[in-house]
């Protein structure tokens, strides 16, 4: 029976790596048509009910400690913050000797200037004290969410390292991707608690964020593939 199983996986295996290109296609398409459509439901501003009943949960039992927590939390997606946590990670890959993965790193201060144009390009408001309890004052356009975005280009940056790395053990590997998986969640929801996005203002982040990683993620890949060939 074991070695069935162990046949039946490694089958599974190369099925998986033969149709990798078709998956890759399939998912890309997939989240560009998503977010087409979720920014087109959003170009006429108004705040949807799903943006209002999530805004309402989060928002419901708010406390110091609560609001200082989350103010936290979104304070590693600002600008400064976020470039300097990017130029860190990138700095110690390269002091040892991890060239490649230290520019799939720093390919994430490259989320700014996508999210800026996204931004500009739908012009969504924020959400304003009419709907929400707006607890930290933010800037620009809210579509999609920048923190989140790069919450996810760069947490993802790092699952991706952690996951393809053949250095680290399996339980590491585990770790890491689940510490990176909560920090992306933790981000997304600091955001909409602070009254500073909306729900479809964070998953439109989050969809762009996974294009990002998809993208940069199989330059990496293919890059560390052909080193050990």
């Amino acid at each position: 029976m074991k070695f069935k199983n162990i046949a039946f996986l490694s089958t599974f295996s190369i099925y998986l790596k033969d149709k990798r290109k078709t998956l890759f296609l399939c998912f890309s398409i997939f989240f560009i048509i998503v977010f087409m459509l979720l920014s087109f439901s959003v170009i006429d501003s108004s705040p949807k009910s799903w943006d209002l009943l999530v805004s309402q949960e989060l928002q419901e039992d708010p406390t110091a400690l609560l609001d200082t927590l989350m103010k936290s939390f979104s304070w590693l997606g600002t600008v400064y913050v976020a470039a300097i946590m990017v130029i860190a990670f990138s700095i110690i890959f390269f002091v040892f000797k991890y060239i490649r993965e230290g520019f799939f790193v720093l390919s994430c201060l490259l989320s700014g200037g996508v999210s800026y144009v996204l931004k500009t390009l739908i012009d969504r408001p924020r959400p304003t004290t009419d709907f929400v309890r707006i607890v930290e004052e933010t800037h620009y356009q809210s579509f999609p969410s920048g923190h989140v975005l790069f919450y996810t280009a760069f947490f993802g940056t790092l699952m991706v390292i952690a996951i393809s790395s053949s250095i680290l053990k399996l339980y590491m590997k585990i770790i890491i991707s689940i510490i990176c998986a909560v920090m992306i969640v933790l981000g997304a929801v600091s955001r909409i608690y602070l009254g500073a996005h909306w729900f479809t203002d964070v998953i439109g982040g989050f969809i762009v964020g996974v294009l990002f990683v998809m993208l940069t993620g199989s330059i990496y890949l293919r890059s560390k593939k052909k080193q050990i060939q």
